[in-house]
């Protein structure tokens, strides 16, 4: 029997398989460069293709997109609930694909916090004209004299102003509601100085602070209010000790601070009885820098009503 021994040349082309076969180069219809594959070297672009034409792979893209935002929106959400400052370290030891970045998920319950107004009246942010001249303790004199000059410049009615007033705060408070990230962070900076954190690091967890307060006041506030204004009509109870501004104050002052002390030593990993004095003293502030942000939104709403 002849045995017939193949030079290395023929061996190679005797087992090399058609998909190793040179591929075809396309140009990057956005940069320009030229590219083996799929997808560009360069700037990701992907190459055009008469699959593109096809619905299959827009059903897949619209798949892959709505799975893959739904389990980070519910990660993100629930961690920001449940494990106060978790987040905002994960963002900064660089484990951020698996969650929204900060300012997605402050927007995304921005958006959720806004929409409940249409279902629960609440005026925390938004803030009517009403609520500026008559339950104001702060500039209720000032607001007084600005509404006086500004009905005598346009010449027109209170009620009309104020119709227009409420309609313009209520679009502006949806950005001007921005404006809370950096005054706490600059709380944050000026309070743990001494930890030597950039700037950057307490802007990060100002946004997941306000982040879970949007979330505290645009849905598991209103759903508990009613839950519990119906448990006390059917115990024959007073629904007035649901609704008292008062007790739904010192309540909300107490999850401020709760949440804050959690997220602060997990965070800062500072001491105890610190965290519990800053937490304390941001909980007790927390409605005066409120009125902070609704000055500064009476001011941008009269100077374009």
């Amino acid at each position: 029997m002849e045995h017939h021994t193949l030079e290395p040349k023929d061996q190679l082309r005797a087992i090399k398989p058609d998909h190793l076969a040179p591929r075809s180069s396309f140009a990057c219809p956005s940069c320009g460069t030229e590219t083996v594959g799929t997808f560009c070297s360069s700037c990701g672009e992907k190459e055009v293709t008469n699959q593109n034409y096809s619905l299959l792979p827009y059903a897949e893209d619209v798949f892959t997109t709505v799975t893959l935002l739904e389990s980070k929106v519910v990660r993100s959400v629930w961690f920001v609930l449940s494990r106060p400052g978790y987040l905002s370290r994960e963002y900064f030891q660089g484990r951020r694909v698996r969650y929204m970045k900060p300012l997605q998920l402050f927007v995304f319950l921005n958006v959720i916090y806004y929409f409940s107004l249409t279902l629960f009246h609440a005026t925390t942010f938004t803030t009517p004209l009403a609520t500026q001249l008559h339950m104001n303790n702060y500039y209720a004199k000032y607001a007084s004299a600005r509404i006086n000059q500004t009905l005598q410049k346009k010449q027109i009615s209170y009620e009309a102003l104020e119709n227009k007033y409420n309609q313009r705060t209520g679009v502006l408070s949806k950005t001007l509601i921005f404006l809370l990230i950096p005054i706490f962070a600059l709380l944050f900076y000026a309070l743990f100085f001494k930890e030597r954190k950039y700037l950057i690091e307490h802007v990060v967890v100002a946004t997941h602070f306000w982040s879970f307060n949007l979330l505290l006041l645009g849905v598991i506030l209103p759903f508990a209010t009613v839950v519990l204004i119906r448990l006390f009509i059917a115990l024959n109870i007073p629904a007035s000790f649901v609704t008292n501004d008062g007790i739904a104050s010192a309540t909300l002052q107490i999850c401020f601070g709760v949440y804050l002390f959690l997220m602060l030593r997990h965070f800062y990993d500072t001491g105890r009885w610190y965290c519990l004095f800053t937490a304390s003293l941001i909980a007790w502030s927390f409605f005066h820098i409120v009125w902070l942000y609704r000055f500064f939104l009476f001011e941008a709403t009269l100077r374009t009503v």
